[in-house]
């Protein structure tokens, strides 16, 4: 799920460093490609995989200095593997955010327009794809030229221990999965970027997208409570009330709207 971390397109520049992790003992390929295995076994499998568009709807909440916000509702439309409308708020506040392959657009209500996101924003979101889960499990881990790389045992929180895997991709990219070494559920995503805020100034940034509170929707299981830290300070709650496999998602939510009269 992308919504996670979906904000930072709203920065002005943002792209993946890799977090160099020293394995521990011997790095072993098969165990790495095992993880990864067993976490889509739990996910649902087969039925997992075939998931083709995903519609979720909840409250996002944005933390300053690591203190709670207000929560927005939210409403998620994704199809797979690179189109995302996420809708925040409702009437004169709401604000849309969409993106398809290489091109995007936003609606702002309180400014009541509509503008084509940067080339810096779409590349963020492109990143972004690189780096959310669902895209790793099902497909991207066995892109061309992707590595993995075992990293080994590590207690990542106070008595939660987690099995991690690597995922070096052939352009530089990468990121970090760490895994629950009993129920082999998904804990964390973690990778680290680079972003230029309005001045200009560049900062390294260290990302982590924690994942809890899952549920069986059919057959399939999803993170319906998901928390972004960056340096280790929250960010960001995901909470998730609803969410469904595989409804309709009409082509029209991604074209951008001529006038704000269009925008539903």
């Amino acid at each position: 799920m992308k919504i996670a971390t979906f904000f930072i397109v709203l920065f002005t520049s943002i792209f993946s460093l890799p977090i160099l992790i020293q394995a521990q003992g011997e790095n072993d390929k098969a165990k790495a490609e095992a993880l990864i295995r067993d976490a889509i076994k739990v996910r649902g499998g087969a039925a997992y995989l075939k998931i083709r568009t995903l519609i979720g709807r909840g409250q996002y909440t944005a933390f300053e200095k690591g203190v709670s916000g207000i929560p927005t509702e939210f409403v998620d439309y994704i199809v797979y593997p690179d189109r995302e409308r996420t809708e925040f708020g409702k009437g004169d506040s709401k604000y849309i955010q969409t993106n398809f392959g290489d091109e995007g657009w936003i609606y702002d209500g309180a400014q009541k327009m509509i503008r084509a996101q940067t080339e810096e924003q779409v590349k963020a979101f492109r990143v972004n794809l690189r780096h959310d889960l669902d895209a790793i499990l099902k497909y991207a881990w066995q892109e061309t030229g992707a590595e993995l790389v075992y990293v080994g045992r590590r207690e990542i929180w106070r008595n939660q221990f987690s099995e991690a895997v690597r995922i070096n991709y052939s352009d530089g990219l990468s990121v970090t999965l760490y895994f629950d070494t009993r129920t082999k559920f998904p804990l964390m995503s973690e990778y680290r970027t680079q972003q230029k805020d309005e001045d200009g100034n560049t900062r390294i940034i260290d990302n982590q997208v924690r994942f809890a509170r899952w549920i069986n929707y059919n057959g399939v299981q999803f993170s319906t409570t998901q928390d972004v830290y960056r340096n280790g300070v929250q960010a960001a709650r995901v909470f998730y009330d609803s969410v469904s496999f595989d409804a309709q998602v009409p082509d029209k939510l991604f074209a951008k709207p001529n006038n704000i009269k269009e925008v539903k």
